[in-house]
C-alpha cells in the first residue's frame, strides 16, 4: 500500500458515569495500527445521516465495524443509532462494492445483516484461541488469537456465498468472508496485538481489497 487509502471506522457509544454525557469512542489502537498497516483512518459519527455524509466525502476504500456494545438480541447495551449507522454503511459498501471488515460486534452485523444466526458460545471471553482455516493458514507464524465475545455465528446459518474462513480450536467459527460482496467478519480483536490487524488486513488484500 503506497499510497493510504481512507478507512470509515465506527464506534461504540458510551454512558459517562456522573456526567449528563454520551460519547462516541474508538480504542486507541485502532488509529494506531491502521496508520501503521498504511491506511487513514476516520471516526464515523454515530448519527447515520452524518455518517453517510462522511461515507459520500471520503469514499473509503475499507469500511470497518469495530468492536464494543451489544448486537441486537445480544444484550442490554443496545444503542439504536449505533446499529442504525453500521446498518446505512453496510448498505453503502454493498452498493458501491466498498470492502467490508467486521470485528467481534461488527462481525456479528455483518452476519446478521446477511441473514445469518448468532448462537450463544461458551469459553470465549478473556481466552486465546489457536484458529485454523483459509485465514489462519495465510498467517506468517502461529495464528492464535484473544477471543472476548459471548456470542458466535451458528454454522448452519452461513448462506450461499459466504464461507468459513477460520475456527477455533473447538469447532466454534471464529472468521467468514464473502468474494462477492468483499466483507469479512472475524470474532476475535486483531487491534489489540501488533500483528494480528496486518494479517488480516493482508488476508483482505489477496482476496478482494
Amino acid at each position: 500500500m503506497s499510497e493510504r487509502r481512507a478507512v470509515l471506522v465506527t464506534q461504540r457509544r458510551d454512558c459517562v458515569p456522573d456526567r449528563p454525557e454520551t460519547r462516541d469512542a474508538l480504542e486507541a489502537s485502532w488509529a494506531e495500527c491502521l496508520w501503521e498497516a498504511g491506511w487513514m483512518p476516520f471516526p464515523a459519527v454515530n448519527v447515520a445521516a452524518a455518517a453517510a455524509a462522511q461515507f459520500e466525502a471520503l469514499r473509503p476504500g475499507l469500511v470497518l465495524l469495530t468492536g464494543g456494545n451489544d448486537a441486537p438480541g445480544t444484550g442490554q447495551d443496545r444503542v439504536p443509532a449505533r446499529d442504525e449507522t453500521e446498518s446505512v454503511l453496510m448498505a453503502l459498501a454493498a452498493r458501491t462494492g466498498t470492502p467490508l471488515l467486521g470485528v467481534c460486534r461488527g462481525a456479528q452485523m455483518l452476519a446478521l445483516a446477511a441473514g445469518m444466526r448468532l448462537v450463544r458460545v461458551e469459553s470465549h471471553v478473556r481466552v486465546r484461541h489457536a484458529l485454523r482455516g483459509p485465514l489462519a493458514d495465510a498467517w506468517r507464524g502461529p495464528a492464535d488469537v484473544a477471543s472476548f465475545h459471548h456470542w458466535g455465528v451458528e454454522a448452519g446459518s452461513i448462506p450461499e456465498g459466504w464461507d468459513i474462513v477460520a475456527r477455533s480450536e473447538d469447532g466454534v467459527v471464529e472468521a467468514f468472508a464473502s468474494a462477492e460482496r468483499r466483507s469479512l467478519g472475524v470474532l476475535w480483536h486483531p487491534e489489540r496485538e501488533p500483528r494480528h490487524l496486518p494479517a488480516v488486513l493482508e488476508y483482505m488484500e489477496a482476496s478482494f481489497l
